[in-house]
């Protein structure tokens, strides 16, 4: 499969309101993340199935906490909930890139 791009990451959106350019910064930063922590393929034109998943599910992410800048959401008052904060890694994510991790040694 050849390596993810905005129109890839918008069939895997679906139907939203962000602009090709908030897609293309939120896709480049997410895709030097991904590198930083896996072994993605040097060819474009080789990225398997889980690393691309991986990929737009960070995208997704991504573009969904910029609305939530501390990562904490409300609680309810009246229900006496108190304020629930988000993990700082999707563990999907995570099962998703398992196999490609870098493995630190030292």
């Amino acid at each position: 499969m050849a390596a993810p791009d905005v129109s890839l990451l918008k069939a895997y959106l679906g139907e939203s309101s962000y602009t090709d350019e908030d897609l293309s910064v939120a896709m480049a930063a997410e895709k030097i993340a991904q590198k930083r922590r896996c072994r993605v393929p040097a060819d474009d034109a080789d990225w398997p199935e889980d690393l691309t998943e991986a990929l737009c599910r960070r995208v997704a992410r991504n573009l969904a906490m910029r609305g939530i800048p501390l990562a904490v959401l409300q609680g309810d008052a009246e229900l006496g909930l108190p304020g629930l904060r988000l993990p700082g890694q999707d563990p999907e994510v995570r099962r998703l890139e398992g196999p490609w991790r870098r493995m630190v040694l030292g």
